[in-house]
């Protein structure tokens, strides 16, 4: 049996991203009979998740010193992370399967996904948002998503926002000071892929 490790690529995620992350690893570790005792415990790691997500938030609405709470946050969400990506390791004993089902990745299944993050930024007129994705080679088209407030762990809870022949699209009137989450998919003629890791995006 080959030896599957735990790979560390949630440390490269933007702050969305690693939000979405850690509230995935609770959501898989809680209740799981392999972690019956995280490192770093599931409230604590959930506690972290939290205030990384609130700091992102305040930074993007004040200054210098939001951003260095932001900053230092993350910190303490990649040390906690860390601990917690250890310790499945060790507890799975370099089983592929056992380490999947905490939520985390696995050397030999680095998903080409991951290097193409889906971005969002302001857009120049108010209550508008820039997507951009990275072109995906033979797409023919690209499904934009979102939600409103927090992630929905249903397809029931994502509205489509329409379908592009470029990997990016310009989304205007959104609900001013709302948290928006965003995702995409791309079709081809082989079929249509899975929706990106959402990102997280504040409308001014």
């Amino acid at each position: 049996m080959k030896k599957s490790y735990v790979v560390f690529d949630f440390l490269k995620y933007s702050i969305p991203g690693k939000v979405v992350k850690g509230r995935n690893v609770i959501l898989k570790m809680d209740g799981n009979p392999s972690f019956p005792n995280p490192d770093v415990p599931l409230n604590e790691l959930k506690e972290a998740t939290d205030i990384l997500e609130n700091s992102y938030l305040a930074a993007q609405r004040g200054g210098k010193e939001e951003t260095a709470r932001m900053h230092q946050a993350e910190e303490d969400w990649n040390y906690k992370m860390r601990l917690e990506a250890l310790y499945a390791e060790r507890m799975a004993r370099l089983d592929e399967a056992t380490i999947l089902s905490a939520g985390f990745n696995v050397s030999k299944r680095a998903a080409p996904a991951q290097k193409t993050e889906l971005s969002a930024e302001a857009g120049e007129k108010p209550s508008s948002v820039l997507l951009r994705r990275q072109a995906v080679p033979g797409a023919k088209a690209y499904l934009w998503q979102y939600c409103i407030n927090k992630v929905s762990e249903t397809e029931e809870g994502w509205s489509n926002s329409g379908a592009t022949s470029k990997a990016t699209v310009l989304l205007e009137n959104l609900l001013p000071v709302t948290r928006y989450w965003f995702r995409v998919a791309t079709v081809s003629i082989e079929g249509t892929s899975a929706y990106s890791e959402p990102v997280m995006h504040f409308v001014v």
